[in-house]
């Protein structure tokens, strides 16, 4: 994409986030590839003046990973009250995340798995999922990977103290809204959550690097549920701890 149509792109998500939601990005201004998704994120993060506080990684179905910044004010600590005014719809995703107590700035060489394991906690998560977009799911996914595919905020729990020995791909998760049973926990579709961090790692390596603080969640075990405002969300991964969200009208 040319610099013209990155600003337009961006233009348009910066729009929709202060406003309406949009049909789709204006004609001539599409990703053709990941590599434009990830420039329009760039163009959209600097345009709001915002930090990345996370980012949000999965398997791509071009091969290899996909990423996608969470922005630093959308990420907070469990027990969490997010206004639902602020969301376009509410979306709920449990996750495995990684929080970074040290930073790992960018350097020419890749941090291999005892470097990042180092540096960081495994939390539990609720990712909140919203869109810029009127219909996410009937559109082509690149413009969905420009707007940081659908994240809306994440929520994160307390370090776990000790995680060995337990299945990572398919912990065991009680998700209840309003203390009833809301979403079953059916493990990560593909992938690892340490596979999955180790390759956002590398990919952030590439985007200015990763400062302590920032929580790397590695997709969803329990699919995506939409709730309504007003309701509270509560996760409970067991002995990874307990995450809660409520979105108070």
């Amino acid at each position: 994409m040319t610099p013209d149509q990155v600003e337009r792109a961006a233009s348009a998500l910066v729009a929709a986030r202060k406003g309406s939601a949009i049909a789709v990005l204006p004609q001539g201004a599409v990703p053709q590839s990941e590599a434009d998704s990830y420039q329009i994120q760039n163009a959209v993060v600097a345009k709001l003046g915002e930090k990345i506080g996370g980012w949000k990684v999965g398997i791509s179905p071009l091969g290899g990973h996909f990423a996608a910044p969470i922005y630093a004010s959308t990420v907070v600590p469990s027990p969490a009250n997010l206004p639902a005014r602020n969301f376009k719809i509410i979306g709920i995703e449990c996750e495995i995340g990684f929080r970074f107590n040290q930073a790992l700035p960018v350097r020419p060489q890749p941090y291999d798995r005892h470097e990042v394991l180092a540096a960081c906690s495994l939390v539990p998560t609720i990712e909140v999922v919203d869109s810029r977009y009127q219909d996410f799911r009937a559109i082509d996914r690149l413009m969905v990977l420009a707007d940081n595919f659908s994240n809306g905020g994440l929520v994160y729990g307390p370090a776990a103290s000790n995680w060995d020995g337990i299945d990572l791909a398919h912990p065991p998760i009680d998700v209840t809204a309003d203390g009833k049973p809301f979403a079953d926990c059916t493990g990560l579709r593909a992938g690892t959550p340490i596979e999955l961090l180790l390759a956002a790692v590398a990919h952030a390596n590439g985007r200015g690097g990763i400062a302590a603080g920032v929580v790397i969640t590695t997709g969803t075990h329990t699919g995506l549920v939409f709730t309504e405002p007003g309701v509270k969300i509560a996760a409970d991964y067991g002995r990874l701890g307990r995450v809660e969200v409520s979105f108070p009208r």
